[in-house]
């Protein structure tokens, strides 16, 4: 996103959950052991309680270098949420500088001090008993250095020492992770109504969001059960369970509300979800605006949040109408849709560029 910019005129493509087409059957069934299909269509009105601590925080970081929302590392706005769909690339192999800086510092040291003793067994007369304990000294003082000088380096490192060494190559390097980057981007567009997902290799599997099923899946660990939201393409049966837009969460009520979310923000007769990470944008987009000046709400409210004291006020209420919603009950407006129109001539219908079906 380089520049602002309001709301594009919507396609008649764009997902609207109250008048969704009759749909071809799913040549599988659509239960899956280990993963609860979620319905479409029936919004709590509830974002997720632990994200938006983090997002918001992010919001007001970011805020202080880009007070107006207009770099491209912004990956949210009003007409699109993108996210990473597996793949780093460069992205990672710059991560792991500091990583490898850390080992090669404390125990480099060590490493010198190890040679040094050898050095001085071979060809001084010095008891071995003593050695040791000079070893052990040089050791520990080189542990102590080490600590004091991991963060210190390691920051300089990442700013001053990496951008001086790759300075001349700056652009090449940018280029090249931009394109890493963008490669690996996947995206959910409110509106064209259209999912993409990264396959890798300059590669895209793109179809309309109908088309996709949600599953919550539980991710067993030594620690306990855990949740995602997963994505299947219901005519081709491909999955996405790796995606940044979704993380693992030890709350099950979390991941529900991160797909009420998800399909509030594409259903485009539907304001946008009031999550922090949208804020900058909401007058951007003509039925958000309005929704906002009916009900007066605050343009910079997450903004401007406490966000400690919100936490220990209105933020319990948020948390308990997540933890407490009866999310059972919620009824889906898709699935009656399913077998009311055959594949053939379903395909007729779909928007250019969709994966084949």
């Amino acid at each position: 996103m380089s520049e602002l910019k309001p709301m594009p005129d919507i396609t008649d493509k764009a997902f609207r959950a109250m008048e969704i087409s009759p749909l071809p059957k799913s040549p599988k069934e659509r239960t899956r052991i280990g993963e609860e299909l979620q319905p479409v269509g029936s919004y709590a009105g509830i974002i997720p309680y632990q994200g938006t601590i983090q997002d918001a925080e992010t919001l007001q970081d970011y805020e202080k270098t880009d007070p107006e929302f207009t770099s491209k590392d912004w990956w949210w706005d009003h007409q699109r949420i993108r996210f990473l769909n597996e793949k780093l690339g460069l992205k990672f192999l710059v991560l792991l500088f500091p990583v490898i800086w850390v080992f090669f510092l404390w125990f480099s040291g060590i490493a010198v001090v190890g040679w040094g003793l050898i050095t001085a067994n071979d060809n001084l007369n010095i008891a071995s008993e003593i050695l040791v304990i000079i070893g052990g000294i040089l050791s520990l003082s080189w542990f102590a250095f080490a600590i004091w000088a991991t963060p210190v380096t390691t920051n300089w490192l990442m700013s001053t020492g990496m951008g001086f060494v790759l300075k001349p190559f700056e652009k090449t390097i940018n280029k090249k992770l931009d394109k890493t980057l963008e490669d690996g981007c996947s995206e959910f567009n409110r509106t064209t109504g259209q999912v993409r997902m990264a396959l890798g290799g300059g590669r895209h599997f793109e179809a309309p969001f109908v088309e996709f099923d949600a599953y919550v899946d539980r991710v067993i660990q030594q620690s306990g059960v855990f949740y995602r939201l997963i994505f299947l393409h219901r005519y081709t049966q491909k999955s996405f369970h790796n995606t940044a837009f979704s993380s693992i969460e030890s709350s099950k009520s979390e991941v529900l509300a991160l797909w009420d979310v998800l399909q509030t923000y594409m259903d485009v007769s539907r304001p946008l979800p009031d999550v922090p990470r949208l804020e900058p944008f909401r007058h951007l987009d003509p039925v958000t605006a309005e929704h906002d000046k009916q009900t007066g709400r605050n343009p910079r409210f997450w903004r401007d949040l406490d966000i400690d004291a919100w936490k220990k006020g209105e933020g319990v209420e948020w948390l308990k109408r997540q933890t407490e919603y009866p999310w059972s009950k919620r009824r889906c407006k898709l699935t009656p849709q399913l077998g009311r129109v055959s594949m053939e001539e379903y395909r007729q219908k779909r928007p250019d560029g969709s994966w084949p079906i």
